[in-house]
């Protein structure tokens, strides 16, 4: 039998948790994905609300200085949903679109041409109802994804992401 020791004192044990230092200053991230989740409550009856899923599209646009550990994004979001009120308040079903812009920082972690990475963003989330008024809320969206570089300047991106609208509601809907 042999053994083998692990010095877990080095500095480069745990090298793919360190981020990355950016080599390109600028990226342009057109997506397409799908959004479900999201509901509203009838505060007079409690009675929850569910936003129809669908697909979502939208853009990132970052920036990171050279050699920074770190980028700086900015994202939009689009998305044409509904939400079938069953007749009360005398609603059906209303037609919504939202939109999230967010500004905040990615992390990427691994190699030059596999790279995951986290990310982090506030900002604000619009609904525009159908014969509504429009509303928008502060938000905030969490992700985590995965880079895989075709080029220098050529990257597939796959992420989940979760987003959230700070909501403070008095009275009925």
């Amino acid at each position: 039998l042999t053994t083998r020791a692990q010095d877990f004192s080095g500095s480069d044990t745990f090298e793919f948790l360190t981020p990355l230092k950016q080599t390109t200053r600028y990226g342009i991230s057109p997506f397409i994905g799908y959004r479900f989740g999201g509901e509203v409550e009838d505060l007079t009856t409690g009675k929850e609300y569910s936003f129809a899923d669908g697909a979502a599209f939208g853009l990132c646009l970052d920036y990171a200085p050279l050699e920074y550990p770190g980028r700086f994004e900015l994202l939009w979001s689009h998305q044409e949903s509904s939400i079938d009120f069953e007749g009360n308040n005398n609603l059906g079903e209303v037609d919504i679109a939202i939109d999230i812009i967010q500004v905040g920082g990615v992390a990427e972690f691994g190699t030059e041409r596999l790279r995951g990475y986290v990310s982090a963003h506030l900002g604000a989330t619009h609904y525009s109802f159908e014969d509504q008024d429009n509303t928008t809320y502060f938000s905030f969206g969490i992700g985590a994804g995965v880079k895989a570089y075709l080029t220098k300047n050529l990257y597939l991106r796959g992420d989940v992401r979760g987003f959230g609208s700070v909501v403070d509601a008095e009275g009925g809907f």
